[in-house]
């Protein structure tokens, strides 16, 4: 788990970035005020292992983790499928895709 500690008036300013860092990254933000941690920005997947009574009764926040965890997973496979195909220039791979698609509509309008 990562944390991160951020002055109010930059978790302010920034809020988007904050955001993206919890929901992207899994990273607790730790919001400061003068010096002291007054709040915590977690992940929901966090705060459902934090409070899991409690999370039973928001209708999202299951099939949101579920969806930010599938979108973790398909991510992950496209940079695994990149770099197995940094091999292949873009023009080889534009004309697989190309003669693909000729192949499809072809059986289609035969059928």
């Amino acid at each position: 788990m990562s944390v991160r500690v951020v002055p109010a008036s930059r978790a302010k300013n920034n809020f988007g970035e904050v955001i993206k860092r919890v929901y992207e990254n899994e990273e607790t933000q730790i919001i400061e005020r003068g010096g002291l941690p007054v709040a915590a920005i977690v992940s929901i997947s966090d705060l459902e292992r934090l409070y899991p009574e409690d999370m039973k009764d928001v209708p999202r926040a299951a099939s949101s983790v579920k969806r930010q965890q599938a979108w973790q997973r398909f991510s992950a496979l496209l940079n695994k499928m990149q770099a197995g195909n940094e091999q292949y220039s873009e023009e080889e791979v534009e004309a697989d895709v190309l003669k693909a698609v000729e192949e499809i509509r072809r059986g289609k309008r035969t059928k």
